[in-house]
């Protein structure tokens, strides 16, 4: 499996198996991203919006490829949504849970 956190990468990637008629599925999972260990106390960031993380598995062709962006704003997970809405459009989508994404990204890896 490939990983990349770069979101051009991802789309490159998903734009080739388009062209070469692959089929395939795209799982998405979107959270509260919890970091092991605070870096600023509740008091730092009081007021501010949690970190939050976007997940995405596609799943075409040889070999699949994982996205993965951090975020902080409703802005931000829409802009990113938009940039994937073709791949969203071109291959079978299911969002999982974060045990579920666990799962499937930990098989890939074996």
């Amino acid at each position: 499996m490939k990983r990349t956190e770069s979101l051009d990468e991802f789309l490159t990637f998903a734009n080739a198996a388009e062209q070469q008629g692959e089929t395939g599925n795209v799982w998405v999972q979107q959270a509260n991203y919890a970091a092991e260990e605070p870096i600023m106390s509740d008091e730092d960031v009081a007021g501010r919006e949690p970190l939050q993380r976007l997940r995405v598995l596609l799943e075409a062709g040889e070999q699949p490829i994982y996205f993965e962006s951090l975020f902080y704003s409703a802005a931000e997970l829409e802009e990113l949504t938009s940039e994937l809405q073709p791949v969203f459009e071109q291959f079978s989508k299911e969002v999982l849970d974060a045990k579920r994404m666990n799962e499937k990204v930990q098989a890939l890896n074996e």
